[in-house]
C-alpha cells in the first residue's frame, strides 16, 4: 500500500536531484551524495499535492474542520503543509506545500523499512517541522532502516538528536546510528531499544536540552542498558562550536573530524 508519505518522499527526492541550492546545503553540512540516495533525502521545490480520493482512509470527516483527528493522512498533509496567501483580489488562496517550501527532507522510517513520516528543515533559517502518519505501530527514527542490520549484529546503537548529526557519525564512524529528531525518546522508540539493544551510545547535543535528555535517559535506564555518554567535544573549540557533531565538522573539516571520530571509537 503506497501512502501519501511514500509519494511525497519520492517526489522530494527527485526535486533534490534538480536543485543546486539544496545540494550545496547538504554538501555544506558534510552529507555525501551517496547518503542522499541511501536515505532518500529530498527537497521541497514547488508544490506537492495528492488526491485525497486515492487514500483508503479518506472519509466524510475530512470535510469537517472540527473532526481533524479523524481525517485521512492525505487531508492531514494538505492542511499541515499549507499557507493561505493573498491572491490580490481581497481573497486568500490555500497554497498546499507552501509552509515547507525551501526545506530539505529527511525520511522517517520504522525498523522494518516502512516510511512513516519525514522531517523538513529549512535551508535558509534554523527551523524544522515533522509530519507522520497517524498509525505507527513501531518506533520510528531517521536512518533506522539502514542501521538495523548492524544493530541486530552488535546489539549496540548510537543516538543523535538530528538527522544531520546521524549522517556525519554514519559517514565517519559507525553504521548503527539513528536520529531521534528530538532530545528525548518516545515510548515507541524505547520499546525498540528494549527489544533489540543492550548498549546505547548517547551522542546528544551539548546544550541544555541535550544534557537534560542524556541525564534523564541514564537515570531511568541504567539497569537495562550499558550506557555511554559520548564525549565528542573537540579541544580548543568554544562551547557553542562543540554544541553538536555538525558544528564541530563545520569548524574542523573532513580530515580532522575523521581522526577525531577514530579517537572516540578507540576509547570505546
Amino acid at each position: 500500500m503506497i501512502t501519501v508519505v511514500d509519494k511525497f518522499i519520492d517526489w522530494a527526492h527527485s526535486q533534490l536531484k534538480e536543485n543546486d541550492d539544496a545540494q550545496a546545503y547538504l554538501w555544506g553540512r558534510g552529507i555525501s551524495e551517496f547518503q542522499w540516495d541511501r536515505h532518500r533525502l529530498g527537497y521541497v521545490d514547488g508544490q506537492f499535492d495528492c488526491d485525497p480520493s486515492t487514500d483508503f482512509r479518506h472519509n466524510e470527516s475530512c470535510e469537517n474542520r472540527d473532526l481533524k483527528a479523524q481525517w485521512c493522512d492525505t487531508c492531514r498533509y494538505r492542511s499541515w503543509s499549507s499557507l493561505w496567501e493573498d491572491n490580490g483580489s481581497g481573497w486568500k488562496d490555500r497554497k498546499i506545500g507552501a509552509r515547507i517550501s525551501g526545506g530539505v527532507v529527511f525520511p522517517l522510517t520504522s525498523y522494518s523499512g516502512a516510511n512513516v513520516g519525514f522531517q523538513v528543515r529549512s535551508i535558509s533559517q534554523k527551523v524544522f517541522d515533522t509530519f507522520t502518519l497517524k498509525e505507527r505501530p513501531e518506533g520510528y527514527f531517521f536512518g533506522i532502516n539502514k542501521a538495523i542490520s548492524k544493530i541486530w549484529e552488535t546489539k549496540e546503537i548510537w543516538l543523535t538528536e538530528g538527522p544531520g548529526d546521524a549522517l556525519l557519525v554514519e559517514r565517519f564512524a559507525v553504521e548503527n546510528v539513528v536520529a531521534l529528531t528530538t532530545s528525548s525518546l518516545s515510548k515507541h522508540q524505547m520499546r525498540f531499544l528494549d527489544r533489540f539493544v543492550s548498549t546505547v551510545y548517547l551522542c546528544l547535543d551539548m546544550d541544555k536540552a541535550g544534557r537534560e535528555g542524556a541525564a534523564y535517559f541514564k537515570r531511568h535506564n541504567a539497569e537495562k542498558f550499558e550506557i555511554h555518554d559520548v564525549k565528542y567535544a573537540y579541544p580548543g573549540l568554544t562551547l557553542d562550536d562543540n554544541k553538536d557533531v555538525g558544528n564541530i565538522w563545520k569548524k574542523i573539516g573532513d580530515e580532522k573530524f575523521g581522526l577525531h571520530m577514530k579517537r572516540i571509537l578507540d576509547r570505546k
